[in-house]
Order: structure tokens, then C-alpha cells, then sequence
């Protein structure tokens, strides 16, 4: 069997409910990237620390599964990237789906020189004033940004080269990564980028569990004094304590 080319990296902590979805999802994806291009994705699904069925499902499903014993998400994130065999990495939440052409469109654009990495827009599963509210926030700020994550994606060689995510924060650890991109990319004339043309559907399960204003004031929070709140796991707990609802 020959090695794939994309690897899909998928943390997981306590995931029972989503697990399935999001791997089915991946595979449907998958299977149009083998037909469009030839190549093959892997799927390894990065046991957290589960108490429940998480790793079972993910096997049964068809993933690759390892294990990191470390409640921590950056930790989570590099132990998958750490057993990809792909040159190219992608990183998707438990909860998330995605389009079906978007492996393609993450191949297409790590294929191209000019690009260092990239993220992908996120849509929610449904939509109340609420929800909608939150991701015209999030959308204004990938738009002045840049640096709208997703469904991340970058080069292995890269990834390694600058140490993969940083495992003293506790949320963020992809826009932290997405300005390391950057930074790495400018000299070499290449740029992060979104993908166009797809996007992954999320759970709106933090946001439902949880006061519009006390979302608002975690991100207005991470915006003042960013680096030291990052590395509070307990001004982060809502990133942990939700993970399994």
C-alpha cells in the first residue's frame, strides 16, 4: 500500500456523539480526493484521554487511531502529526464536517509554492440570532485577519520545523501556529491563505452550553493580554469542560 499524501489529524477527548460523523465525512471527502487526484488521505484520530467510547468508534469507523495520555489539545494535535505519514497535514475538530471537494481544495493549495498554509471558513450546523451573531464576530475577524483557522492545513516539513503547536496554551494553539506560518512564509514569498469553494460545518455545542456575553468576554479577553491567558488552563476550562456534551 502506498503512503498517502494528506494526512487528516483529528483530536478527540470524550467524542462518542461526533466521532462517526466526523470520520464519515472525512472518508466521503477522501474518496473524491482519490478519484480527482489520485491520492490517497489518511484519517488517525487522536485519543485524548476518552472515558468513553471515543477510540472504539474511531476504529470501527475506519481511522487510524493513537493515543496521547496528556489532556492538552496542542499535545493531542502534534502526537497525530507526529504518526502522519502524509507530507501534508490537516487538522479537524471531532465535531466539525466537511465538504466534500475539501481535501482536493487543501491538496490543490499545498501544492502551490506560494503558499505556506492555510485555514478554511467554518459554517455552523444550524443557525438561532444568537449563533449567527457570534460567527459575524468571527468572520469580521478572519477577514481583517487572515488567519481564520478551521480546517488548518500546512506542509509536514514545516509543521516540523517549527516545532508543531505549542504545548504550554490551552486554546488558540492554531492561530498561534497560523502567525508562525506566517512569519516563516514572508521571506520565502509565500503567503496563508483560506481556501475558497469549501468549508467545514461545526457543532454549535459551546456556543448553545453557553452565555453570548461570556463567549464575548473570553474573546475580547484573549485579544488583552493574549499570551498569558492562553496558558491559563483555567481561564481556558471552557475549551475542556464542554468537550464531551
Amino acid at each position: 500500500m502506498s503512503e498517502p499524501t494528506l494526512s487528516v489529524i483529528v483530536p478527540a477527548w470524550n467524542e462518542e456523539k461526533y466521532i462517526a460523523r466526523a470520520i464519515e465525512s472525512l472518508k466521503r471527502a477522501a474518496t473524491v480526493y482519490e478519484r480527482e487526484r489520485g491520492a490517497t488521505a489518511e484519517i488517525i484520530v487522536v485519543d485524548n484521554n476518552s472515558t468513553d467510547r471515543t477510540a472504539a468508534i474511531a476504529r470501527e469507523c475506519g481511522a487510524r487511531v493513537v493515543f496521547e495520555p496528556v489532556n492538552n489539545i496542542g499535545k493531542a494535535r502534534n502526537s497525530g502529526a507526529k504518526a502522519a505519514r502524509g507530507k501534508y497535514l490537516a487538522f479537524c475538530d471531532a465535531d466539525n464536517q466537511v465538504t466534500e471537494n475539501l481535501l482536493v481544495l487543501i491538496h490543490d493549495h499545498l501544492e502551490n509554492p506560494k503558499i505556506v498554509g492555510g485555514g478554511t471558513w467554518i459554517e455552523p450546523e444550524r443557525r438561532n440570532l444568537k449563533i449567527s451573531f457570534f460567527y459575524f464576530i468571527w468572520h469580521l475577524y478572519v477577514a481583517f485577519s487572515r488567519v481564520g483557522v478551521g480546517m488548518m492545513h500546512c506542509r509536514k516539513a514545516d509543521f516540523e520545523s517549527l516545532g508543531g503547536f505549542d504545548e504550554s496554551i490551552y486554546a488558540a494553539e492554531d492561530v498561534q501556529l497560523a502567525y508562525d506560518l506566517k512569519r516563516i512564509g514572508k521571506p520565502r514569498g509565500q503567503k496563508f491563505e483560506l481556501v475558497r469553494d469549501g468549508w467545514i460545518i461545526t457543532s454549535t455545542r459551546k456556543i448553545d452550553q453557553t452565555p453570548l456575553w461570556v463567549m464575548l468576554k473570553k474573546l475580547v479577553g484573549f485579544g488583552f493580554g493574549l499570551q498569558k491567558k492562553i496558558r491559563s488552563k483555567t481561564y481556558c476550562e471552557h475549551w475542556y469542560d464542554k468537550a464531551a456534551r
